[in-house]
């Protein structure tokens, strides 16, 4: 049963991730960055535990020096582990949260096909609506990556649908959704036959530029006022910067998405099917 098989591998997964990154960081010395100011100019300095004349002390060199250079990418290396460290505990929150709101017994999770709360056009993410949905199929991707019948616009994406099709899942690439009145083509619509739902992924691949990263705000708050839930509806996917993909999270995100749908259709059906029950007594 897939259930079963996405938790026994999802936390697999999330655990070895977790504990390959923490091992790693112990493996490293405590590389940090200060500013020291000379002459009314500020410098960066790495600070770095060493040993000398026996004792332990710290030492500090400038960002730019020949030893400095020597050291940046350590410490490259200890924030991007620090980074998908930070990335799986957060995944591990929100998953505990979904499971809690979930088993809150005196609400039914009850999701409208036509208006949410606010009045806008939301998503029931049923076969219906998945069948429904139109690829984009931009014809202005010219140096992109192939692979299957689709063109992506970058690598990252190209290994999210390689990592899709070993999932067994299928999936759109920029379907076209109405959002607000406003014409979206988030990166993947994903549907899942054993859940019988289907779910968005955004693969933000360009976190290190400051605009980039506004604009993406914007747009997930945007999917958030429609009532599309992260962790839920839609896995976000990030990247900072050259080198900086890791497939192995990707994963854990798909797998923890259909965790959580799995479980949350599991919790709404047998709390519907208690009230029923408590309905056909009294």
């Amino acid at each position: 049963m897939i259930s079963k098989f996405i938790f026994q591998t999802g936390w697999f997964l999330h655990w070895r991730m977790l504990v390959s990154a923490q091992r790693q960081l112990d493996c490293l010395p405590n590389i940090t960055l200060g500013r020291h100011t000379v002459r009314g100019k500020p410098r960066k300095i790495l600070r770095f535990p060493t040993t000398k004349d026996g004792k332990n002390v710290r030492c500090e060199v400038e960002f730019s020096s020949p030893k400095g250079i020597r050291h940046v990418q350590t410490y490259k290396k200890i924030l991007f582990l620090k980074r998908i460290l930070a990335e799986l505990n957060s995944d591990e929150h929100e998953l505990l949260e979904i499971v809690l709101r979930s088993e809150n017994k005196d609400k039914i999770i009850v999701r409208s096909v036509a208006k949410n709360e606010r009045g806008q056009d939301a998503f029931d993410f049923s076969l219906e609506e998945w069948n429904a949905l139109v690829e984009l199929n931009d014809q202005s991707i010219v140096k992109g990556y192939r692979y299957g019948r689709h063109v992506f616009r970058s690598k990252s994406e190209m290994i999210i649908a390689q990592i899709l099709d070993a999932l067994g899942l299928e999936y759109k690439y920029e379907p076209i959704v109405m959002l607000n009145g406003m014409e979206r083509h988030p990166d993947f619509a994903v549907y899942c036959p054993e859940t019988g739902r289907y779910f968005f992924i955004e693969h933000l691949g360009r976190m290190a530029d400051p605009k980039y990263r506004m604009d993406n705000v914007a747009k997930m708050e945007l999917y958030e006022n429609v009532g599309i839930r992260d962790g839920i509806d839609i896995v976000y996917t990030t990247e900072f910067g050259l080198g900086s993909f890791n497939a192995d999270v990707v994963v854990g995100k798909i797998v923890g998405i259909l965790i959580a749908q799995t479980y949350q259709d599991y919790m709404s059906h047998s709390t519907a099917e208690r009230v029923a029950s408590r309905s056909e007594v009294q």
